[in-house]
Parts: structure tokens; C-alpha cells; sequence
């Protein structure tokens, strides 16, 4: 496995634990915490309107654990991360009891899809849901080890593709 190079301190840990990533189309970068698992980009500037927009998608856990950096006016939020077959998300009641979660995202079929409804949808019904049940949860500075499983599902899910797509010819 490649080794990890941190570019930037963390205003969170104080820490040299960050990860910055550029957008090469819009220019923007992207900063990850890998110790606390906090997240920001160039656009989330205190105060701002992007703030604002953001702040009404997320859960009233992610608002409340919010970070700012004054030093650099950003705001920082707990990651949430979301693919085809894997979510990893923050839970807890409070941002002190923050808690790190990766699940697997599995197929519903056959009748117990009628479990499942999609909200304001006649006789329509969800064909996957998230495995809460079988979540794997971590510790608030944790988050690496969270990331690492959530990474291993991805992996897993990408040589179970190779192995049919390679079985099928």
C-alpha cells in the first residue's frame, strides 16, 4: 500500500495530518483531516453563503460538530462519504460523542423490497439499503481506521468485478 503523504497541519489536531487535493477544472482545493476526519474545501469560507446552503443539507450532528478555522476563515465538517456499495458517516448524539460508521450498501430483492418504500412514490420501493445492522463503528479520532475499512469494502467490491468479469470470459 502506497504511503501517505500529509501536506498541510491540521487546525483540529495541530497536527501534520491533512491531506490537500486540487480540482484541476474549478481550482479548488479540497483539504481532508485524517486524524479527526473533518473536511473542507477553499469555498466553505465562514460566514458565507455556500455555508449557509451546505449547512441545510446536513444533519443537525454534522452542523453542530462543525469546525472554524479562524486562522484561514473555513469552516470544517465532519466527512461523509458515500459510493455504490459503501457509506462511511458520522453518529452520536452530541459532537463530543461523535463516532465514526462504514456500512455496506446491499441489494433489497423480491418481497422484501415492500419493506423499503420510496417516500411520495406509489408501489415503488428502494432496491438497495444501507446495512446498519452490520456497521462497523470507530472511535471520534478514529477516523483513519474508519477510512481504511471503508477503502476495503471498495477493494473488495472491485476484485469481486474482476473475478466475474474474468470468470465470464
Amino acid at each position: 500500500m502506497k504511503e501517505i503523504t500529509y501536506d498541510e497541519i491540521s487546525p483540529i489536531t495541530g497536527n501534520k495530518c491533512v491531506v490537500v487535493e486540487a480540482n484541476e477544472k474549478n481550482n479548488v482545493q479540497s483539504y481532508l483531516c485524517l486524524e479527526s476526519g473533518y473536511s473542507t474545501t477553499d469555498l466553505m469560507i465562514i460566514n458565507s453563503k455556500i455555508i449557509e446552503e451546505y449547512e441545510s443539507n446536513l444533519t443537525d450532528l454534522m452542523s453542530d460538530s462543525k469546525y472554524e478555522d479562524k486562522e484561514r476563515e473555513l469552516v470544517w465538517y465532519p466527512a461523509f462519504m458515500n459510493i455504490a456499495n459503501a457509506m462511511l458517516y458520522c453518529i452520536g448524539d452530541s459532537p463530543e460523542n461523535l463516532k465514526w460508521q462504514v456500512a455496506k450498501i446491499v441489494l433489497v430483492e423480491g418481497d422484501e423490497r415492500l419493506k423499503y418504500p420510496v417516500p411520495g412514490k406509489e408501489n415503488e420501493y428502494h432496491t438497495s439499503r444501507l446495512d446498519i445492522e452490520n456497521a462497523k463503528t470507530y472511535d471520534k479520532m478514529q477516523f483513519k481506521s474508519a477510512l481504511d475499512e471503508f477503502y476495503l469494502i471498495i477493494k473488495e467490491e472491485f476484485d469481486n468485478e474482476n473475478k466475474l468479469r474474468n470468470n465470464s470470459l
